[in-house]
């Protein structure tokens, strides 16, 4: 009995943290995003580098390895702004998909679109304020979808 006890907390304890990680993740992918908005190629590379190794410090997950690889692409942009925003929809759409699976992500994030980029991100308010454009076409973009 004991050891369906302890079993049952571990698993819980690895579900919470996996929620509290994918929290932790879009915290980090937000500040990528608003630093791309304001078009602040040095706060995008730093935070960029974080969420990368925020992602490659998570555990297990069912999207790591496909995100790993689309935050080192991002990662590998540098300080050029136009390859930073580039590589920035693969992020979002990986993203997308495991917050949408996620379970325990505090408030709502909108899922957004740019029609001229054809990319996606995620943001955290309804409103738009693109990334890929930043202050050239700020509310360029509509929301596609809704996790509440």
């Amino acid at each position: 009995m004991k050891k369906i006890i302890f079993a049952m907390a571990v698993i819980l304890i690895g579900f919470s943290a996996f929620s509290q990680n994918t929290s932790l993740l879009l915290n980090n992918y937000i500040d990528v995003k608003n630093a791309l908005v304001s078009s602040n190629v040095k706060a995008a590379a730093e935070t960029i580098s974080i969420l990368f190794n925020s992602v490659k410090k998570e555990e297990n997950f069912t999207q790591k390895t496909e995100l790993l690889n689309a935050t080192e692409k991002l990662y590998k942009a540098g300080n050029n702004l136009d390859k930073q925003r580039a590589a920035f929809d693969d992020v979002s759409t990986i993203m997308w998909k495991l917050v949408k699976d996620s379970e325990n992500v505090n408030g709502k994030v909108y899922y957004q679109f740019c029609p001229m980029k054809k990319a996606y991100w995620l943001s955290k308010e309804k409103d738009i304020k693109n990334p890929y454009y930043g202050s050239a076409m700020l509310t360029c973009g509509n929301v596609v979808e809704t996790k509440e």
